[in-house]
């Protein structure tokens, strides 16, 4: 994240925002690997939201692992924050 903010502040960008298809699969992705353990079978558990009434029911933490959250940021960030919408500042 820092370095995503550096880039920013780098390259006169102002905000950063993921598109639609980019947050679907990456939705995806994380409910692949939830699914992978038995954490999505807790009835009642915050890795669901499922302690706060009227939230909807979503798998939360990424399981995955963080050697693998790693890579992912890192290619993404190589590939030019793929997957993300930049916009720069006015002017800029």
């Amino acid at each position: 994240i820092t370095e995503c903010i550096e880039h920013m502040e780098r390259d006169g960008i102002e905000s950063i925002e993921t598109t639609q298809e980019a947050m679907s699969e990456w939705v995806q992705h994380v409910n692949d690997m939830a699914n992978a353990t038995l954490m999505p079978k807790a009835n009642h558990s915050w890795y669901h939201g499922s302690n706060v009434p009227g939230k909807p029911i979503v798998f939360m933490p990424y399981a995955g692992g963080i050697p693998r959250f790693r890579k992912i940021c890192d290619d993404v960030a190589a590939d030019g924050y793929r997957g993300f919408v930049l916009t720069s500042r006015e002017g800029a």
